[in-house]
């Protein structure tokens, strides 16, 4: 029973309680499987548990994978700016897509799906464009609390860069302007660095091209000489405006 008391002791409502987290604790997996005979915990996936009668929620699914599996996956893009309140209000159980980025190696286990959470739909983007490596946390992750449960995701300043990759395929060109607008006090240093270790032309050409036109005052404190913006032309879905700066053709939008 005191492992038991351990257990509901040190899990928070809403967490996904994985078998490592469990084993930590003294709980072997014949022990959680008891526990389960025994109405305290309920099984929601491959070693993967959950207290009973326990609403778990999308943030105690991704905060397992992050720190009871340490695997390097962050929330990032368009859900990471809706975290931090950089987009219009949207509460953290409102939030209904979840954009979980990570390398490409990385796999995640396989009950973070719709079916162990039918309220949120994720959006796995599995990409290197960002630096950083599969045994380290990447720049431009940062850790927040919801709902008693610690996370890691995306900076503001990384988390548009983010959105700006999925343009145009996954993300409109309009909506991540608007994103763009909304981010008047990114920091210049932090910029600097992301863009540097940034490999893709697209998104950098991007993001400077937003920036300019929002006339967004961080800009400033950015030296563009040491940033690779490559050569030739980039054309963003249709294009149909292009800016000679950037050599990029981008959609028409109302701005």
């Amino acid at each position: 029973m005191n492992k038991l008391n351990q257990l509901f002791k040190h899990s928070k409502s809403g967490m996904i309680l994985t078998l490592p987290w469990l084993a930590a604790l003294g709980i072997s997996y014949k022990l959680a499987w008891k526990y389960s005979k025994s109405k305290w915990l309920e099984r929601v996936g491959e070693k993967a548990y959950k207290k009973i009668n326990d609403k778990i929620s999308w943030i105690g699914g991704v905060s397992a994978v992050q720190y009871q599996l340490n695997l390097p996956v962050h929330v990032g893009g368009k859900t990471a700016l809706q975290l931090l309140g950089r987009t219009h209000f949207i509460p953290v159980h409102g939030i209904k897509e979840i954009y979980l980025f990570m390398l490409p190696k990385i796999s995640l286990p396989k009950w973070i799906n719709e079916k162990v959470f039918p309220e949120n739909i994720f959006k796995i983007c599995k990409t290197s464009s960002f630096g950083g490596n599969i045994n380290q946390r990447s720049f431009g992750v940062i850790e927040r609390e919801f709902d008693g449960i610690k996370i890691l995701l995306a900076s503001p300043e990384r988390a548009i860069l983010e959105v700006l990759y999925l343009v145009p395929t996954k993300q409109t060109f309009e909506e991540a302007f608007l994103l763009m607008e909304g981010l008047t006090n990114l920091r210049p240093d932090v910029v600097q660095k992301l863009l540097k270790n940034c490999n893709s032309i697209k998104v950098k050409r991007l993001f400077l091209y937003m920036a300019e036109k929002n006339n967004h005052p961080w800009i400033s404190g950015l030296n563009l000489k040491k940033i690779d913006l490559g050569s030739g032309k980039r054309k963003i879905g249709d294009g149909g405006v292009f800016d000679t700066k950037y050599q990029l053709s981008v959609p028409k939008i109302n701005i």
